[in-house]
């Protein structure tokens, strides 16, 4: 009976283990970087939210004033300052980059998610699903940024944010905000989504 139950016991230390190494949960917490503007608050909490959820993880959200001072974070390594994780959109993107809007959105997307990757060491994970338009009127489209070597650790990490991809409409975005703005905690906004989406 020995000689069955040992690689049993083993497998299943192997799994657990695994699991652990993929996802870095022990002693490591993510930082989310967010503006602090109602719909910052309320996407990155969904963020926040689903990361714990679904892994266990510990986040924890960091505010910021402005953009200078959220992309210095994502360059910190040190714990009390950095920035793992933060939401962006393409117009904003294009103005940080420098560069002209070279089409339509899905061309926008492929050029900023293509030169961060490159430029900035950010990986774009796949849009929300909604289109804003900015002070100057042009569409633009968000989604998650992560810090590349975040994922050297991370591996799953976009699988689970990617749930996000295509689920938040310009209704359900417009919605979601406009219950922050009318007072509501943004956690609590962003919790009821994802039990309504069966994401947590």
């Amino acid at each position: 009976m020995l000689k069955k139950v040992f690689p049993i016991w083993i497998v299943m230390v192997l799994i657990l283990l695994w699991a652990t190494n993929s996802f870095g949960c022990v002693g490591r917490i993510l930082y989310v970087g967010a503006l602090d503007t109602p719909e910052d608050k309320v996407i990155s909490q969904l963020l926040v939210l689903l990361i714990n959820e679904r892994t266990g993880t510990t986040v924890k959200i960091r505010y910021f004033d402005n953009n200078d001072q959220l992309y210095g974070a994502l360059q910190q390594n040190d714990e009390d300052k950095r920035v793992d994780i933060i939401v962006e959109n393409t117009e904003d993107a294009l103005a940080i980059l420098k560069k002209p809007k070279p089409g339509d959105l899905d061309q926008t997307y492929k050029q900023v998610k293509e030169l961060y990757e490159s430029e900035l060491g950010l990986i774009w994970l796949n849009p929300f699903g909604f289109t804003h338009a900015s002070g100057n009127a042009q569409q633009s489209v968000s989604a998650t940024l992560v810090r590349r070597d975040v994922l050297t650790n991370y591996p799953l990490l976009p699988r689970v944010l990617n749930k996000l991809a295509g689920a938040i409409t310009d209704e359900t975005y417009t919605t979601l905000t406009g219950k922050v703005q009318a007072g509501e905690k943004p956690k609590n906004v962003s919790k009821d989504f994802l039990r309504a989406k069966k994401f947590i």
